[in-house]
């Protein structure tokens, strides 16, 4: 359980350990099984830190904002964040995933939907992985666990970390908002990863649970403004 001031997993100074969940084998391999899965059950597959902390996202994003900001699901996956913003008439969404499969399922389910959402592959961690053409594109930058995967590379640590805040930071418009949700870092430590490039806005309300004498979050999802950068 994550509290301000404690994480879920336990860490050596500003490192993760390693896992599976931070592998693009992984990713790939799931997002197969999800894609058959769908297509013979309907089974849109998990969706990643549950119903209600998506249902907090859509509702802080449908108060903020109007319909036709210009959104960007950072690691969208399946994509069934983005399609519950479509039911809510958001017009501009792009989803992006560096796994080929992710992109797939995410088109498939959004087709069977009817929501209009485009979804690509993008790697922001890869060199020239950020297209031109989404350069200061956004207005609203949604990151659902894509941190937490990257944070368990085998090689997460300061550079990595370095490649991931600029490359969201260029994707940004100014003063673009950045939302991020975590199981792995607590409010306190995302605010640390993210303060060169990026200021604590707000924190959303999450469902808590009561562990040990302490309570406590699950998941922390905090919004980020865009650093005014020299």
């Amino acid at each position: 359980m994550a509290t301000e001031n404690s994480s879920l997993t336990t860490g050596e100074n500003e490192e993760e350990s390693s896992s599976v969940l931070g592998t693009k084998n992984f990713w790939d391999q799931q997002y197969v099984t999800e894609l058959e899965n769908f297509k013979d059950h309907g089974d849109i597959g998990e969706i990643w830190f549950g119903k209600k902390v998506m249902d907090s996202i859509v509702k802080w994003t449908t108060d903020k904002f109007e319909k036709k900001i210009n959104i960007l699901d950072l690691g969208c996956g399946n994509g069934v964040l983005l399609i519950q913003l479509a039911q809510k008439g958001f017009e501009n969404l792009v989803g992006v995933d560096y796994s080929e499969s992710a992109v797939v399922l995410a088109n498939t389910i959004a087709e069977s939907r009817q929501a209009k959402i485009s979804y690509k592959t993008m790697d922001v961690l890869s060199e020239g992985g950020v297209d031109s053409e989404d350069h200061e594109k956004y207005d609203l930058l949604l990151d659902k666990g894509t941190f937490d995967a990257i944070s368990l590379m085998e090689d997460f640590g300061s550079a990595v970390r370095e490649r991931y805040l600029k490359a969201t930071s260029s994707l940004l418009k100014k003063d673009g908002l950045f939302l991020i949700a975590t199981c792995n870092w607590t409010i306190n430590e995302i605010m640390q990863h993210m303060e060169t490039y990026y200021s604590r806005m707000e924190v959303i309300p999450t469902p808590s649970m009561q562990f040990g004498g302490q309570q406590g979050n699950k998941v922390s999802v905090v919004v980020f403004r865009k650093n005014k950068l020299p």
